[in-house]
């Protein structure tokens, strides 16, 4: 099992295993791995994360932008980009345009809660 923060941001999915928003927050936000978690608009998850979509804010040096944040746990697997360092330069990572050097595949949620009004400033 695995468990962790979720924070869903416009073409960013970052995770953050075993830490709290607090931590995920934090000055390396930018080295977390890519989420990939897609679900369907069908289920009761996929209502959920639609709905809870632009519940929050994030702030970096580029700007302000809505955000939505999780308490996850979920059957999965971490993949490793074999190009770490090189390959998100060159695109071969994983993610949005391949930026992310590593990330957690999501087989089975077993447990997602939403963190409510998310304030994530990363400055």
């Amino acid at each position: 099992m695995i468990e962790g923060t979720w924070i869903d941001l416009f073409e960013g999915s970052s995770f953050f295993e075993n830490q709290t928003v607090v931590d995920a927050c934090g000055p390396y936000f930018d080295r977390a791995p890519w989420m990939a978690y897609y679900p369907s608009d069908a289920t009761a998850e996929g209502r959920m994360v639609s709905a809870n979509r632009n519940s929050g804010e994030f702030i970096s040096k580029y700007g302000r932008y809505p955000v939505a944040a999780y308490h996850v746990k979920f059957v999965g697997r971490r993949k490793v980009s074999e190009f770490l360092g090189l390959g998100t330069l060159l695109g071969f990572g994983y993610g949005h345009l391949g930026a992310f050097g590593s990330e957690f595949q999501v087989d089975q949620m077993t447990s997602i809660r939403p963190i409510p009004d998310l304030h994530c400033d990363v400055r």
